[in-house]
């Protein structure tokens, strides 16, 4: 049975589509076939932090009806899929936000994966929501900066209204500041289960320069340990931490000095 798992954030910039690349890995190292769909026609990037430079067809060339959606489904991964959107202004002007069916989109790609994520664009898009999969499992992402839980906030409360059941959230890009929000404190705000904490990493942003997935390029660090660690709870399977291999860090230490 698909599964369709759809991550929204009230304000760009808390590191939801790098959060969605790498939970797609990560579902994949379990043993599922993950298709990763960007639903921003104006601000897409999937293509760019998942390698794809300048993919020859894209989602907007589907909704102009130039292309099928088979011909943009890219494999970037054993068992991971990319959809991506786009960034080309000149066909994003035929295009009205209104009519698109995403359900009927997710249908038509249903036979690439059997999970599928989605990266909604960051803010209040009721046109896009109500045009999700009637099973979709929405996930809320945000930092602990108070502008940042206020708008998730706004975007909990728009679901609510639209009756459409929020799983919980996904704290992001999280350190320990005694002026930011601790965890307790936004799960009291926005008043949805705490999913998970994935701590912030500037090792994130060196994986995505370079087209890779945190899990792939450091996977005992404590970003990509939390991220397999979700990824895990969410398919209900068991996961062990990966600890860093200390003793050979030691043995290129002693190496070093000649020991």
């Amino acid at each position: 049975m698909s599964r369709f798992i759809a991550f929204a954030s009230g304000k760009g910039g808390v590191g939801r589509t790098a959060l969605t690349f790498n939970m797609g890995v990560a579902m994949s190292l379990f043993g599922e076939e993950v298709v990763m769909l960007d639903t921003d026609l104006v601000m897409a990037n999937m293509d760019v932090i998942t390698g794809l430079l300048n993919p020859e067809v894209t989602l907007h060339d589907v909704l102009i009806r130039e292309k099928s959606i088979d011909d943009c489904v890219y494999e970037i991964n054993q068992g991971v899929r990319v959809v991506p959107t786009g960034i080309h202004f000149e066909t994003l002007k035929h295009i009205n936000p209104n009519y698109i069916s995403w359900n009927k989109i997710m249908n038509e790609v249903s036979d690439y994966g059997n999970v599928f994520l989605m990266d909604l664009p960051a803010g209040i898009n009721s046109n896009i929501f109500e045009g999700l999969p009637e099973e979709t499992e929405l996930i809320l992402v945000t930092n602990s900066t108070m502008a940042s839980v206020a708008d998730a906030l706004k975007i909990r409360i728009l679901f609510n209204e639209l009756n459409i059941d929020i799983v919980g959230f996904v704290l992001n890009m999280w350190y320990d500041d005694k002026f930011l929000l601790s965890p307790t404190e936004i799960e009291s705000i926005l008043e949805v289960p705490l999913l998970g904490i994935v701590p912030y990493d500037r090792e994130m942003e060196r994986a995505m320069a370079m087209g890779r997935s945190i899990v792939e390029l450091n996977p005992s660090s404590p970003t990509s340990n939390a991220v397999m660690q979700l990824a895990a709870d969410m398919l209900g399977k068991p996961y062990r931490p990966i600890e860093p291999d200390k003793e050979g860090i030691l043995r290129k230490l002693k190496k070093f000095v000649g020991i």
